[in-house]
């Protein structure tokens, strides 16, 4: 799948609709809206997440790269190309392994912690995705 196919769009609105979210003043709203959302943020960073990493590799197989097929790989065959800059390296590592506490481990425990993380994920992924190629 070319890089553009993979939607170089969808990722940017995605990441705009986070970036929406995580303004949005939550503190006025009594708790059970707040719960619905930070849970509404926190399924908008997971979209976010899966979209750029997905998009990284795509971009690196355009160029003729072998990525592995993991989000991992993805940031570190990044790296390596000169997308991912050294000192965003283990904050991409810190940004899949808290998506992956929100999509397949979920201790309520951990989300506040999370919660806190996603406007700098946010900014990194923006920061990134702006030294991406645009799609041909």
């Amino acid at each position: 799948m070319a890089s553009g196919e993979l939607g170089h769009d969808n990722l940017q609105r995605a990441l705009a609709g986070l970036s929406q979210a995580l303004a949005l003043d939550c503190n006025p709203y009594p708790d059970f809206v707040r719960d619905v959302l930070e849970n509404g943020r926190i399924q908008k960073f997971e979209y976010c997440a899966e979209l750029f990493w997905k998009y990284l590799r795509a971009c690196l197989m355009a160029e003729g790269l072998d990525v592995p097929n993991s989000p991992r790989g993805a940031i570190k065959s990044g790296l390596d190309r000169g997308f991912v800059l050294e000192a965003e390296y283990q904050p991409a590592l810190d940004l899949i392994a808290d998506r992956n506490t929100c999509s397949h481990i979920y201790k309520q425990s951990l989300i506040p912690g999370v919660l806190s993380r996603l406007p700098a994920h946010a900014r990194l992924m923006q920061a990134i995705t702006a030294r991406l190629p645009a799609p041909t």
